[in-house]
């Protein structure tokens, strides 16, 4: 077994006694990135990745993914030397939405014609020997703890040139380093593969949901009920004794404002789901007031429309379970008598009523609001006919959901072991056979 000695690091314990502990700044050089937006960006030019590539959940960090690489015009690179990427180099993140994001960064793995681009840091590898080794040291908890523990925060969190510089790092003799990187690459597989299999799963589970919703919504429960055609390009033929009518018809804009009222039960709008937020955490990425938010009731049907252009999958539904607020980028309507907050809930989760949303998004940021989509056709059974299909709903999207939970929290679990193995090899506190992996 290998000695061990105590690290002069609050973020580690121990570290083998043959391995040196110096700060990054003492292997690396800082640029930054070239600034500009969505605006710019270009079919075919100058490849360049930006934070939000870096943030994206398919960047595996120790290598470039190309189906993130963006282009930019040759008038932004004018003068940029600086900001070009060379084999070996990182390119991180300046700021993040949360703490977990500090400290996400891209390895390049390989020659490429590259720039950092908008909100980025360019981390110059000037002698730190095996890139991926380190690649994988960034991706630790132990290291980022203390890029964490220095950010600060407004609306986003902010990770500057001097932070990167400071921290320390560890580093293994070069043999180690290449032998950690293979080992890890090796086992990280391993685990990824099985990670992919079961998202393959959840995959067809959620198509499967998705199906029976179109399905229930649009045809109903009867399989032998006439049908009509709905004209309507998203729904195809209906029941003939359904209604067919504006969707100003069926809802009504919910918008009661906060201002005096200073109701601070908080939600927000996630993956199709109301939650509430905890005030006490959200510290730093709050207003000073809640004043510009609106109130909505459990019922309500919350819109997020913006930014439709990225993804219409982007557009997210939520049904109102309780009394609260939420942020007036929020669109809220509510329903009247001929319409059940839980079916409505179902047919405006419909994946083809998400395209046409998509559609008919404008302006720079693709928004919709409710003067957008109050004309916009949509069909509705008798009330009690919606109280069944949402009976049925119920049911089956239960069964499917418990489905989806297990595989789920496998995923969590393989993902939580990907980053133990992570953080205890490249911190010395699990030994490998570096022979066989060097």
């Amino acid at each position: 077994m290998k000695k061990c000695r105590v690290s002069e690091m609050s973020w580690l314990e121990s570290v083998p006694a043959h391995w040196e502990m110096c700060r990054l700044k003492d292997y690396t050089s800082t640029n930054t990135g070239i600034t500009f937006t969505k605006a710019n960006l270009v079919d075919c030019g100058n490849a360049v990745l930006s934070y939000g590539q870096i943030h994206a959940k398919n960047n595996p960090t120790t290598q470039i993914n190309h189906e993130l690489i963006r282009f930019i015009p040759d008038s932004l690179v004018n003068d940029k030397l600086s900001s070009k990427v060379k084999q070996g180099d990182f390119i991180f993140a300046d700021t993040s939405e949360d703490l977990k994001g500090c400290g996400n960064c891209i390895y390049i793995n390989e020659p490429i014609d590259l720039y950092a681009g908008y909100h980025t840091i360019l981390l110059r590898n000037e002698g730190l020997g095996c890139g991926k080794y380190f690649a994988y040291l960034f991706m630790s908890d132990q290291w980022r703890s203390q890029i964490r523990k220095k950010v600060k925060s407004v609306k986003l969190y902010s990770i500057t040139q001097g932070i990167l510089k400071q921290a320390f790092i560890v580093v293994p003799p070069i043999k180690e380093q290449e032998a950690i990187a293979a080992y890890l690459d090796k086992e990280c597989e391993k685990i990824g593969r099985k990670i992919e299999l079961l998202e393959r799963k959840a995959d067809a589970y959620s198509r499967l949901r998705r199906s029976l919703i179109n399905r229930a919504v649009t045809r109903g429960l009867n399989p032998n009920v006439l049908l009509k055609p709905s004209t309507i390009e998203w729904v195809g033929d209906i029941p003939v004794h359904w209604t067919i009518s504006r969707f100003a018809y069926f809802f009504a804009e919910h918008n009661i404002s906060n201002k005096g009222v200073n109701h601070q039960n908080l939600l927000s709008l996630s993956f199709g789901k109301i939650i509430r937020k905890n005030i006490d955490s959200c510290d730093g990425l709050l207003p000073a007031s809640f004043e510009t938010y609106q109130i909505v009731e459990p019922g309500n049907i919350v819109f997020r429309f913006t930014d439709l252009q990225n993804d219409h999958k982007s557009l997210r539904v939520g049904l109102v379970n309780e009394e609260g607020i939420i942020t007036s980028a929020y669109t809220c309507v509510q329903g009247n008598k001929k319409t059940l907050p839980k079916f409505a809930f179902y047919m405006l989760h419909s994946y083809d009523i998400k395209k046409v949303f998509y559609k008919l998004g404008g302006g720079m940021r693709q928004s919709l609001n409710y003067r957008t989509i109050k004309d916009m056709k949509v069909v509705f059974p008798p009330i009690e006919e919606q109280k069944e299909i949402a009976a049925y709903l119920d049911e089956k999207c239960a069964k499917i959901d418990a489905i989806l939970e297990k595989i789920n929290t496998e995923v969590e679990r393989l993902k939580e072991l990907k980053r133990s193995l992570i953080n205890e090899v490249v911190t010395g506190q699990r030994a490998i056979d570096t022979e066989s992996h060097s």
